[in-house]
């Protein structure tokens, strides 16, 4: 029986910085995988980003950005309430969690 592979969205409210708060990725043939869970960072505080996950999309909320803020929007994370939906294998609930 093939397993489910179960997709989470973890929150990181109110981050400040570039890029993905305490992990690297490495993109493979099927797709964009967590590479590294950082020690004492967001994501290793949060405790539901593992190796091996893999990163299939992220959500950025437009709650108090100005249109100055969302054109950069690329060049810039920081200060910015932070989703990252991971996909691993098992069930296919989805769930949001917060630190």
């Amino acid at each position: 029986m093939e397993e489910e592979e179960e997709t989470t969205e973890v929150l990181f409210p109110h981050y400040e910085g570039e890029g993905i708060p305490g992990i690297t990725v490495e993109e493979k043939e099927s797709g964009i995988f967590v590479k590294e869970v950082l020690q004492h960072s967001p994501a290793a505080r949060v405790g539901e980003v593992r190796e091996g996950d893999q990163v299939v999309g992220a959500t950025i909320y437009f709650d108090d950005m100005s249109s100055e803020e969302v054109q950069k929007l690329f060049k810039t994370m920081g200060h910015h309430t932070l989703g990252l939906k991971l996909q691993r294998k098992g069930d296919r609930s989805p769930r949001c969690l917060s630190p």
